[in-house]
């Protein structure tokens, strides 16, 4: 063992963790940002030091051997024990440093932007570069410490964190409902006019309960967006029924000027996500942060669940 500790480092246990978690040397390089060369070196000195073959090398690809899933189960819990050590001694609260963070438009004007204020103040030592953008970006590329992203599924294997699901709902303007009429059932939509959510060419297909089963329907789109601002505004101006996220229609529900469509008749929920760089080697200040969302998140639909009906007092006699 003092051979080991003497030949190996906390850099050497780092480079062999981000090559399982990328499965790549050139990729481990990159988020490490070191030469691919280093990587390797300090692969091999840990290989020399344990006195076994950790991974298989190809051209191509590598493959963890038996002795490298082992050793990189204990390298990720010495790492995190590490980590925690250090916020530790300096404290969640003093958590200092520069985040890049990426967020789908209307999360981030309804539920990040309001809230992060409180983070900042809290974290005086922090800057933050929040990007508006519906997709997932290439983290290690772009340099981004953290993406926010809502969807049914996360298009990507990277590391991820489950924050909350978040409802959806169908709405219209007043004004849009008295030209057209209310529909009265699922079937009703298909004669409507709709504002739909798209992220390629055609209409995001509408997940709805129908007694107790999910029907997939493909609206009449008039508006097509990967926007939810722009599709918001149309729907407010009376362009149709729109599908929204419960918090970014919320206080235009509670002040009537839009109009929830079928309620009993509830849409799929969608899940929000944190997507990370890297699984086990997370930033003081990026938990800190990712909490911080999930707080912010679980504030807003609290915010936005819909008003329950008082109960009928009992007529007397």
């Amino acid at each position: 063992m003092p051979d080991f500790l003497n030949q190996a480092s906390v850099l050497s246990l780092r480079c062999f963790v981000a090559v399982v978690n990328a499965n790549s040397f050139t990729t481990a390089a990159r988020q490490l940002r070191m030469a691919p060369s280093s990587v390797t070196k300090h692969l091999q000195l840990l290989e020399r030091a344990t006195g076994a073959a950790l991974v298989h090398r190809t051209t191509r690809r590598i493959s963890v051997t038996d002795a490298g899933e082992a050793f990189y189960a204990r390298c990720v819990d010495i790492l995190e024990q590490l980590e925690g050590a250090v916020a530790g001694i300096a404290g969640e609260q003093a958590a200092g440093g520069h985040l890049r963070v990426t967020a789908p438009p209307s999360f981030a004007s309804a539920v990040v932007a309001p809230a992060l204020p409180k983070f900042l103040e809290s974290h005086p030592g922090a800057t933050v570069d929040l990007v508006v953008n519906s997709n997932v970006p290439d983290l290690v590329r772009e340099r981004v410490d953290l993406a926010l992203f809502i969807g049914e599924e996360l298009p990507t294997k990277q590391a991820q964190l489950v924050l909350a699901q978040s409802p959806q709902v169908l709405c219209a303007s007043p004004q849009y409902l008295k030209s057209h009429g209310t529909p009265r059932s699922v079937d009703d939509l298909a004669r409507h006019r709709c504002l739909c959510p798209r992220f390629s060419e055609v209409a995001e297909t509408w997940h709805v309960n129908v007694k107790g089963q999910w029907q997939s329907i493909r609206p009449q789109a008039v508006l097509l967006s990967d926007n939810g601002d722009a599709l918001r505004s149309a729907c407010l101006a009376g362009a149709g029924i729109g599908n929204f996220y419960r918090f970014h229609v919320a206080e235009h529900l509670a002040r009537g000027t839009l109009v929830e469509v079928l309620p009993r008749n509830p849409l799929r929920a969608k899940t929000i996500y944190a997507v990370l760089p890297h699984r086990s080697m997370i930033r003081p200040l990026v938990r800190s942060f990712t909490a911080f969302v999930r707080e912010a998140v679980e504030q807003a639909l609290q915010n936005t669940q819909p008003p329950r009906r008082k109960p009928r007092a009992a007529a007397t006699r």
